[in-house]
C-alpha cells in the first residue's frame, strides 16, 4: 500500500510539470513570408521581346499577356517569361496576369523602320505555279515545326549573335523587290562572304536543315518555349535534323542560296509565333 501511494505522488508531480501544447504558428509564419505582388510597369516596341522576371506565391506554368498564354520557366528564386510584341502591332497597352492576378503592365512605344529597294532574280519575285506549290508545301512543313516546340527551355545561357560581322540590313525594313513585290524584312542580314562559319545562337534541337525556296540552305534550331532561330542562305549545312546543337556549334557556312542579291547570312528569330528582332532577344536574355 505504501508503494502505491509513493507511485501516485511521483506521477502527479510529473504531470503538474507538463506544459500545455502551444498553438501551431506555421500558417502565420508562412503568410508572413509571402511577398506582395508588385505590378511591373514596362515598355516594349514592335518586333521586340522582353524577359519578364517575377515572383509568385504558388506554382504556375503559364501567364497570359494580351489574351495570349505564354509559357514560364523557373530561374533561381523567380519565374521568367519571354514577352513579345508583333511587328504588326496595334500599339494598344496590355497587361500580363498569372492566375488572373496582374503582374505587369506594358505600354507599346512607336518605332520607325527604314525602306530599301532590291533587285533579285525575277523568278524569285513572280513565282511559277510549280514554285507557288513548292512554297505552300514548305510553309505547311514549317508551320508544323513551329507548333511542336517543347514547354521547357533547352538552353541555360544568354543568346548570342551567330556571327561577328557588319549588319547590312536591319530587322523590320520595308523592302521592294524589282519594283514589284513589297514585303517586310523580319530578320537581320550580316555581311558574310561564302564559307564563313555560322554558330548556333544557343543550345537547342535542329528541326530544319534543308534547302528552302526563299532562304536557300536553311538551318532552324528549336530552343524550347516556342523560341526558334533561323539561319538562311547557307552554302553548306553542317547540322542534321533531329540532332542537338550546343551553343556555338558550327551549324553551316554562309553563302548565297535562295532569294539573295549576294552572299550574306540572314538570321531570323521567331518567338510564340512572331518574328522578332534577334538583337532584342540577345539583349533581353542576358
Amino acid at each position: 500500500m505504501k508503494q502505491i501511494l509513493i507511485f501516485i505522488l511521483i506521477f502527479s508531480s510529473a504531470c503538474s510539470q507538463v506544459k500545455p501544447l502551444q498553438k501551431a504558428e506555421t500558417s502565420l509564419s508562412t503568410k508572413q513570408k509571402v511577398s506582395p505582388i508588385v505590378v511591373q510597369k514596362l515598355t516594349i516596341k514592335p518586333g521586340e521581346v522582353t524577359k519578364l522576371k517575377f515572383s509568385f506565391p504558388v506554382d504556375i506554368t503559364k501567364i497570359n499577356c494580351s489574351e495570349k498564354d505564354i509559357t514560364v520557366f523557373r530561374e533561381e528564386d523567380h519565374y521568367s517569361a519571354f514577352v513579345v510584341e508583333s511587328y504588326f502591332s496595334n500599339f494598344k497597352p496590355f497587361n500580363c496576369t498569372a492566375n488572373n492576378i496582374k503582374i505587369a503592365e506594358y505600354q507599346v512605344l512607336p518605332k520607325e523602320f527604314p525602306s530599301e529597294t532590291l533587285k533579285v532574280d525575277m523568278k524569285r519575285v513572280v513565282l511559277s505555279k510549280a514554285d507557288q506549290k513548292r512554297v505552300q508545301t514548305e510553309q505547311i512543313f514549317l508551320n508544323s515545326v513551329y507548333r511542336a516546340s517543347p514547354q521547357n527551355p533547352m538552353f541555360s545561357e544568354a543568346f548570342e549573335l551567330p556571327i561577328d560581322s557588319e549588319i547590312t540590313s536591319i530587322y523590320g525594313s520595308r523592302r521592294v523587290f524589282n519594283k514589284k513585290k513589297q514585303t517586310q524584312h523580319l530578320g537581320t542580314d550580316f555581311r558574310a562572304p561564302v564559307g564563313e562559319p555560322i554558330k548556333a545562337a544557343n543550345a537547342g534541337r535542329v528541326v530544319v536543315a534543308r534547302e528552302l525556296f526563299f532562304t536557300g540552305n536553311t538551318v532552324t534550331i528549336d530552343h524550347g518555349l516556342g523560341i526558334f532561330t533561323i539561319y538562311g542562305h547557307l552554302s553548306k549545312l553542317n547540322a542534321v535534323e533531329g540532332e542537338m546543337a550546343p551553343q556555338g556549334a558550327i551549324i553551316g557556312l554562309s553563302g548565297a542560296t535562295g532569294r539573295v542579291t549576294g552572299p550574306h547570312l540572314h538570321w531570323g528569330v521567331k518567338i510564340e509565333g512572331e518574328f522578332i528582332d534577334g538583337h532584342s532577344l540577345v539583349n533581353s536574355s542576358k
